[in-house]
């Protein structure tokens, strides 16, 4: 009786200083210290830590039509929603079912990689009624452990429904990863040319060639960049090839893409023919952690200020232009990124930013994430304020001019 008094009491201590929600069949308590983002179709209560990286975030979603038992709820949510968020592979980890007030509970677990780190993955699916509820919860961090117990047990259905089961809850909540920093990527070299096309002595373009530690290379950087790629699994299959270092030069073999020879001119140059300072590599510098301030578009109107075809017959809501800020978040106000494995309206509005490994990667407000390819102009120092533009999605974005705002 005492044990029971004192789990109430903590219970409504913690209610007390966190933020009393409701969102559609649901009420709950979110800890303190977490951020509300809003949209339509679910709402997302987020922290982190800016130091560490560690985070947890709290994803409650709209109720659904039902797709019959609560199991094919629960698997439904999971591979159309969870696996294409958050980049998550393989089945979830079954919890025993529950029962809360008539509504069958069904939680899976997982763990995943998420930029280098160990990350929890808990889906909770609610079914009754011919509609289900789903609450996601994303974590890489054992210190949030507290926090996602206590806002489990806080979670609560407005509505009873007729049932012969009694109430039950799912277990609590599996170990947490340890609080990991970024990532333990393999740390590439990505050196860039603006080298003449092959053929023609009359256009130029930007070339790249990575190399690893262990002496792989590629002839290009991959439309995710290098964040979490290895040569293994990269789905770049044939396109890895061999590096020999012959000492004022590297020799680099490709089966598919031809042999290409780099002459050392310093610790950050080589030229692509011997004793001739012309189509240089400039090595590309670091980018891991970059925060930046400006607004970047592809489009070379808005840099230029002279109009196009294209530029007006732009929406002048939906510009194409991103704008970074130092604090580590985006406004996107309309450029739809895409590539080979997405494509991808949904990086449109704000979010955060991280970049790593040469992969710029979009968090939207929604918990959803976009890595694209993200390099410095040759060797420019992208946190400049002279920079004139970045490499991103293996596409030129200029830097605009201050006078550019968000509209929003």
């Amino acid at each position: 009786m005492n044990k029971l008094l004192f789990s109430i009491l903590c219970l409504l201590s913690a209610a007390a200083f966190g933020q009393k929600g409701n969102f559609g069949i649901l009420q709950y308590t979110i800890p303190p210290g977490y951020q509300l983002a809003k949209a339509d179709n679910l709402l997302t209560y987020f922290r982190q830590d800016d130091k560490s990286g560690a985070y947890c975030k709290f994803v409650i979603y709209k109720t659904l039509p039902g797709q019959g038992s609560p199991q094919q709820n629960f698997d439904f949510f999971w591979d159309n929603m969870i696996k294409k968020a958050f980049n998550v592979t393989g089945p979830a980890n079954m919890q025993p079912a529950g029962v809360l007030k008539g509504w069958q509970l069904l939680m899976g677990t997982t763990v995943y990689a998420d930029n280098g780190a160990n990350t929890m993955a808990i889906l909770t699916t609610f079914s009754g009624k011919n509609i289900m509820q789903n609450v996601c919860i994303i974590s890489n961090a054992d210190i949030y452990k507290a926090d996602i117990e206590s806002f489990i047990a806080s979670v609560d259905v407005s509505e009873q429904i007729t049932t012969a089961a009694p109430t039950t809850r799912p277990a609590t909540t599996p170990t947490l990863p340890a609080t990991t920093t970024a990532s333990a990527n393999i740390k590439y070299e990505v050196w860039m040319c603006h080298c003449f096309t092959p053929g023609t002595l009359s256009s130029t373009a930007f070339k790249t060639v990575v190399i690893s530690p262990d002496g792989k290379c590629l002839y290009y950087l991959p439309e995710k960049g290098l964040n979490g790629i290895t040569p293994a699994n990269s789905n770049e299959s044939g396109s890895w090839g061999t590096v020999t270092d012959k000492g004022k030069m590297l020799q680099l073999r490709n089966e598919r893409y031809g042999n290409i020879e780099l002459y050392k001119i310093s610790a950050t140059a080589m030229s692509r023919y011997a004793d001739l300072k012309s189509s240089i590599y400039k090595k590309v510098k670091q980018v891991d952690g970059l925060r930046f301030e400006g607004a970047y578009s592809p489009e070379l109107s808005y840099y230029n200020g002279k109009t196009d075809v294209i530029s007006r017959q732009t929406d002048p809501n939906k510009r194409p232009i991103i704008f970074f800020k130092k604090d580590g978040t985006y406004i996107n106000e309309g450029i739809e990124f895409s590539n080979l494995t997405f494509g991808d309206p949904y990086a449109l509005g704000k979010g955060t930013y991280e970049v790593v490994n040469y992969s710029l990667i979009l968090t939207t407000q929604s918990g959803r994430k976009l890595q694209v390819a993200f390099t410095p102009v040759l060797d420019a120092n992208p946190a400049a304020s002279n920079n004139s533009g970045l490499i991103i999605n293996n596409n030129l974005f200029y830097r605009l001019g201050k006078d550019f705002t968000p509209h929003n």
